[in-house]
């Protein structure tokens, strides 16, 4: 499940880089009018606000899920398994007193 989080985080990460990059005004042209500014200005804004807001909605996204993540509860292990890791105990340690 972590893993795929880390898929799906970095796909996204790539995705809403690539959509503020596209949304910055890297005309080499200048604009002539004050109506071409503007008018460019005012795109490039929509598309960063939305940009900002699909940001904001994987952040609550990621809470969401760590929270559901660590409020579950562990699986026991199995017998087996939780046998193999207890570490085994040293010849000398039964022999011994406990210290005062």
């Amino acid at each position: 499940m972590l893993k795929t989080l880390a898929v799906l985080r970095t796909a996204y990460l790539v995705f809403i880089i690539g959509y503020t990059v596209r949304a910055m005004p890297f005309i080499t042209t200048v604009a002539r009018t004050f109506d071409e500014q503007y008018a460019i200005c005012s795109s490039s804004l929509h598309v960063l606000v939305r940009a900002a807001w699909l940001a904001i909605a994987w952040i609550a996204f990621e809470t969401v899920v760590g929270w559901l993540l660590a409020r579950r509860k562990a699986a026991p292990l199995p017998a087996t398994q939780a046998a193999a890791s207890t570490p085994p105990a040293s010849p000398g340690s039964a022999a011994r007193p406990p210290p005062p």
